[in-house]
Formats: C-alpha cells, sequence, structure tokens
C-alpha cells in the first residue's frame, strides 16, 4: 500500500504548522513547523504502510511493551493496530487529533487486559506535542511498559549531540545490557547507538551544526538514544541504504519501572518537540 491510500489524517494549524497522522499505529509520519519547508521527522522511502505494518520512521507507540523486554513481540501491538479517530479539530490554538484503540480479541489473546488507549497529536507554530493516555477499564491491575519512539530528521546524524543527559545512568543495549554512567557533556552521535536512559531531565535537546530541535517529557521518566547504524540499515527491508546518516531517535519512555494502573486508573505520559 502506498502512503497516500494508507488511511491518514492530516493536519493543518491557521498558522501553516502541519503534521501527518496515520490510523495504522496511531503514527504521526510527518511534522512540518509553521514558517518552514523542512520535515523535522524521518521516514524511510522503503517504509512499509498498510493495516498490520509499523511505518519505518514518524513516531511508532510502543504499547505495552518496550523493546523486546517481555513476552510480547518487539515494542508491543498498539503499532501495529488500527486506531480510530476520535475527535479532530483547527483553530487559532492549532490543530489536532484524538485517535483511541480499545482491548479487543485480537489484543486480550496477546495481553489479557481490558484497556482504552489515546494518542493526541497537535501542531502549532514551531511545536509538535504528542501524548499517550491509557486507561484500565477492568477489574484487575495491570503493568505495562511504553515509548514515544521519534525519528527525528537530520543532516548528518554523526555531527549531531543530545544534550542533558549527563551524569545519568544508562543500560546500553550493545555492550550486554550492563548499566553505565554518563560523563558530563553533551553525547555525540558517532554511529550504532542502542541506550535506555533512566531518570533523565525532562528538556534534552538534539543539537546539529546548524539547528536544534528541544524535547520536552512529561509522565515518561525515561529517555531513549538510537541510532542503527548502517549494518542494521543494510539487514532491514525496510530501510534504505544509509538511512542511518539522516535519522537520530531520542525517545520518552517509561521502561525501567513498568507503569502499573489498578482498575479505573488512567495515566499519561507526554512528548512536546519544539523547532
Amino acid at each position: 500500500m502506498s502512503p497516500h491510500d494508507s488511511p491518514h489524517v492530516d493536519l493543518l494549524a491557521p498558522d501553516g504548522a502541519r503534521a501527518r497522522v496515520y490510523l495504522d499505529g496511531a503514527q504521526v509520519a510527518s511534522w512540518i513547523p509553521a514558517g518552514s519547508t523542512d520535515d523535522r521527522l524521518f521516514v524511510s522511502a522503503r517504509a512499509l504502510y498498510g493495516e498490520g505494518q509499523s511505518i519505518r520512521g514518524g513516531i511508532p507507540i510502543c504499547f505495552p511493551q518496550f523493546g523486546a523486554m517481555g513476552p510480547l513481540k518487539q515494542h508491543g501491538f498498539a503499532r501495529n493496530m488500527r486506531w480510530m479517530v476520535e475527535s479532530q479539530s483547527s483553530d487559532d490554538n492549532g490543530a489536532r487529533v484524538r485517535l483511541s484503540l480499545t482491548d479487543s480479541d485480537v489484543t486480550r489473546a496477546m495481553w489479557p487486559y481490558a484497556f482504552t488507549a489515546a494518542l493526541d497529536v497537535a501542531v502549532v507554530e514551531a511545536s509538535l506535542t504528542v501524548s499517550l493516555t491509557v486507561t484500565n477499564t477492568g477489574s484487575v491491575p495491570f503493568a505495562f511498559t511504553a515509548a514515544l519512539h521519534p525519528y527525528f530528521r537530520v543532516e548528518n546524524a554523526f555531527a549531531c549531540a543530545v544534550h542533558g543527559l549527563g551524569g545519568t545512568t544508562y543500560r546500553d543495549a550493545l555492550r550486554n545490557s550492563e548499566s553505565f554512567t554518563s560523563p558530563d557533556g553533551p553525547l555525540a552521535i558517532e554511529g550504532h547507538i542502542d541506550r535506555v536512559y533512566g531518570a533523565t531531565p525532562d528538556v534534552l535537546n538534539l543539537v546539529e551544526p546548524h539547528r536544534a530541535l528541544r524535547i520536552e517529557k512529561h509522565g515518561f521518566p525515561d529517555a531513549v538514544v538510537w541510532n542503527p547504524g548502517a549494518e542494521i540499515t543494510a539487514s532491514k527491508a525496510d530501510f534504505a541504504a544509509g538511512d542511518e546518516q539522516h535519522m537520530v531517535c531520542v525517545e520518552a519512555g517509561a521502561i525501567g519501572s513498568p507503569v502499573v494502573l489498578q482498575p479505573g486508573a488512567r495515566w499519561t505520559g507526554t512528548q512536546l518537540m519544539e523547532a
């Protein structure tokens, strides 16, 4: 299926800020700030679209499991499900859409809990805000891990640095998932990197030689920094050769300590990006 044929919602704020959100996975796949022609989200030219697919790029949702940290498939099932549009609007405060996902026979066969998940996406001026809300609609508590997984488009990934992680502890997937303390100063992206940083500041900055992106989070205690490196992009059918040079993932997550929701309880995690 082509990106044009796959069901989606286009947001356009009066000030010109825009975004595209696909119903499959509730996946934001484009964000162009007001007054700009540059898409700040990366999507591979070889990305796959359609029901059951997770688009390679944009902002996939990891829920109810981050990565392979549990019995479910990688990053859980939310990114492979078709979500419903609950509401959409635009006014002087920007453009926004809410999508929702509710448990079904399919989800309960993988994860036996009753829930609703909502994704709120809003654009205005130079900002994109994405919020994931999970509600326990059942009669027993459940636990989950989650993340928003943005692929940020950059001119040269290996000239980028992430500021704000100094002094935090991270688990390095490339070193047997052992834990280390991040040194003071910016984190330079020099190649394949796959780290989960715990208890991070709520504001990080992705800095390129010619511009920066402010990344703020609420409700998510952790952060992930990922670049696949050339070996992984060469091994994945939905990556094109060289894609690793033009993307850096700086993710907001609830990973180290799972979120536990009692019946009727609700949790929200938000990531705000400002160009």
